[in-house]
């Protein structure tokens, strides 16, 4: 049984939301007709076994439980008690045909609401209004209580502080003149002793009593100052500032202020403590103060908040660095990947298409570099965005196992997965998972010898952690390059032989691994291959679904679904010249061209393209300020927004993809998706029907 937990009394414009415990379906739709008769707003939840009535019960507020007394499966009195206990809140009506008096009488002192026959329906909205109206009277009776409750604690609290700090004052108060006197002299014996500046005023301003630290700090004589005034003391401004906070104090029970003392002609600040005291007939007779000097603790704080905010901008300034590195870097490879696509699809010579794809693979391999990189530095700079939720293992394993497949079919190798064993899920980011084990795999491959294996294989260990091992049949490591592993760009050699790499993967994959919360490890023997791991918190929480990002290739020579125009808001001339030659493909299709964020708004607003393709990084305004401006237009907004930009940040992608954007993609482009997204946006929708943000990212 779960635990108690109070329904809260749901908004009076809410429908009201009811669970019918009933199994006649008849019976049910004349509950139904009765309430709509009356012209009640509702949602009813119809069960008719235990278990459908607890499950009705967790999802979400129920105003009111109606209940037959008896069914094959269950009863209304089992519901009775099920309800007492779980929403206790929660009115209980019977509502029954064969429900006498007794019994009814029974269920009342049970704890239900009300009884209602089947024969006499008509009550049953009443019924229903009086039930919710008494609940939420109860829930706000019971609140109010817990709030007086709460005041009065609160105020007993504040007056023990306060008759703990006057309790030696108001005894002295009551003594004769010989006590009070002696008291005096003991009162300021110890207050010559305290740290901190001591002195009591009468209620004209008066000093009346000071201590040794008062007389140290000011340089004055307590007999030079007792009956004298703040302004006879001290010079004019500072004078006006003591005797203002005094007024203040005067009006309130305590307070406490920061002032300003001069020491040796240097500012020093005081925080003061200044409240009445009172006598034995409640009215104040005096008011004491304490100051304690404060000055090395403000210049502490003022530091400190100097560092924060110095710390805040530096952390601003290495976002801003890697939107800014992924851009500067992503922008010139899209021309060099962009157009060689192009070429790649145009007929060309064996020699000619063995140089564009030697283009394509060194554009693809700086990309990949690239990165690896901005990963590497979103770590180190604490900026690496992670959504961790429950992972499957066997389906995170054989999806990273087909990317690989290929390459380890090149070599000969045969790949295999113990997933018989691979039952748990773990708390990861879905595809930063991913990432490692790609890395993993791929190094099992590309290392390893001609005709062998890579096994993928799990185990668990102690403390709910669970291991997912990449082992090789490779020449292994030696001992002393075992340390070398995960440094950045250290590739063991590698680099003299013709395998590729940037040497950055295992270093990324640890600092995903522990940024997710795990480790990584590697154990291997020479001449007999290596054994991987990344290690991971283990949970038997259900794994949620994969979804895969990204749209599919499309043909670059498919013709475009209908006539349209497209306006590209871009500033970089190789961009919009890559755009106008792959759209080339589309003969249907009209390019219009902005070079400036404003210059794009008035051409949407002119031309009601069908379609915008928008970049980020403008001269005059920002890519997300365009979007915004676009949206506050109700007929521009219907125009779906494609963004295509360098910046590859993952909190720029969610941030416009929530302002609105229809899809998102990254440069350098695949052309197969960019004309995909283009007739997918075209297809799916009539010129300006795309007002909801969400779609796709790649």
């Amino acid at each position: 049984m779960n635990r108690r937990r109070r329904v809260p009394v749901p908004d009076r414009d809410m429908p009201i939301r009811i669970v019918h415990v009933e199994d006649e379906p008849n019976d049910r739709e004349l509950v139904a007709a009765s309430l709509r008769l009356a012209g009640l707003t509702f949602e009813i939840d119809a069960v008719d076994t235990r278990e459908a009535f607890i499950a009705a019960l967790g999802r979400g507020v129920v105003d009111v439980i109606l209940a037959d007394d008896h069914l094959p499966a269950f009863d209304g009195r089992a519901a009775q008690a099920i309800a007492a206990e779980l929403t206790p809140d929660v009115p209980f009506i019977f509502v029954s045909g064969t429900l006498g008096e007794d019994i009814a009488v029974e269920r009342l002192k049970d704890g239900a609401t009300d009884y209602v026959l089947k024969q006499r329906l008509s009550r049953l909205p009443a019924s229903i209004k009086r039930a919710i109206i008494e609940a939420r009277t109860r829930i706000e009776h019971r609140t109010a209580e817990a709030e007086i409750r709460r005041l009065n604690a609160d105020l007993e609290a504040r007056v023990a502080r306060r008759t703990s700090q006057l309790a030696s004052a108001n005894a002295a108060l009551g003594e004769r003149q010989d006590a009070l006197r002696l008291s005096e002299q003991r009162l300021q014996g110890i207050l010559d002793h305290s740290p901190t500046i001591v002195y009591l005023k009468d209620l004209d301003g008066r000093f009346l009593l000071v201590n040794r630290q008062f007389e140290k700090t000011h340089k004055l004589d307590a007999a030079a100052v007792r009956g004298r005034t703040v302004h006879d003391v001290f010079p004019p401004r500072l004078a006006e500032i003591y005797a203002k906070n005094d007024e203040q104090a005067s009006k309130v029970e305590s307070t406490y202020v920061e002032e300003p003392v001069l020491i040796e002609g240097r500012a020093h600040v005081f925080s003061t403590a200044k409240f009445p005291l009172i006598g034995t007939d409640g009215r104040p007779y005096a008011m004491c103060a304490i100051a304690t000097d404060v000055t090395e603790r403000k210049k502490a704080d003022d530091e400190v908040k100097a560092a924060r905010l110095e710390a805040e901008r530096a952390n601003r300034a290495k976002s801003e660095f890697l939107s800014r590195m992924s851009h500067d870097l992503r922008t010139p490879l899209n021309a060099v990947l962009g157009f060689a696509q192009l070429l790649e699809s145009e007929t060309l010579s064996d020699s000619q298409r063995e140089c564009v794809q030697q283009i394509l693979h060194g554009g693809q391999h700086l990309l990949d570099l690239i990165n690896e990189v901005l990963d590497i530095a979103r770590i180190e700079a604490g900026r690496l965005s992670l959504s961790a939720e429950p992972v499957s293992v066997k389906e995170t394993v054989r999806h990273a196992l087909a990317l690989v497949a290929p390459l380890a079919s090149k070599r000969q190798i045969t790949l295999e997965f113990q997933e018989e064993a691979a039952t748990r899920a773990v708390i990861a980011d879905r595809q930063r998972l991913n990432q490692i084990l790609l890395n993993l795999l791929s190094n099992a491959v590309k290392y390893n010898r001609t005709g062998g294996r890579v096994i993928v294989s799990t185990e668990e260990v102690p403390n709910e952690r669970l291991r997912i091992k990449v082992t090789d049949t490779g020449g292994g490591i030696p001992r002393a390059k075992m340390k070398l592993l995960f440094t950045p760009f250290e590739r063991l050699g590698a680099d003299a032989t013709a395998i590729e790499g940037t040497g950055l993967g295992l270093a990324l994959s640890r600092g995903l691994a522990e940024a997710m919360g795990g480790t990584i490890g590697v154990a291997s023997e020479v001449d007999r291959g290596s054994t991987f791991w990344v290690e991971l918190t283990a949970t038997n929480e259900p794994a949620q679904v994969g979804e895969e990002a990204g749209v599919a290739d499309a043909s670059l020579g498919c013709p475009s679904p209908r006539v349209a125009t497209i306006l590209y808001i871009e500033d970089n001339g190789s961009n919009v010249r890559l755009m106008e030659r792959i759209l080339g493909r589309r003969p249907g299709v009209t390019l219009v061209h902005a070079a400036q964020g404003h210059i794009g708004v008035t051409l949407a607003g002119e031309r009601r393209p069908d379609l915008i393709f928008l970049d980020m990084h403008l001269p005059d305004m920002s890519g997300e300020e365009v979007l915004r401006q676009l949206w506050e237009d109700p007929d521009l907004r219907r125009i779906p927004v494609v963004i295509l930009s360098a910046d590859a940040t993952p909190g720029q992608v969610r941030r416009v993809m929530a302002s609105g954007a229809a899809a998102y993609l990254t440069k350098p482009l695949d052309l197969g998706k960019v004309l995909n997204t283009l007739d997918q946006m075209l297809t799916s929708a009539p010129p300006g029907a795309a007002d909801v943000p969400g779609g796709i990212v790649t």
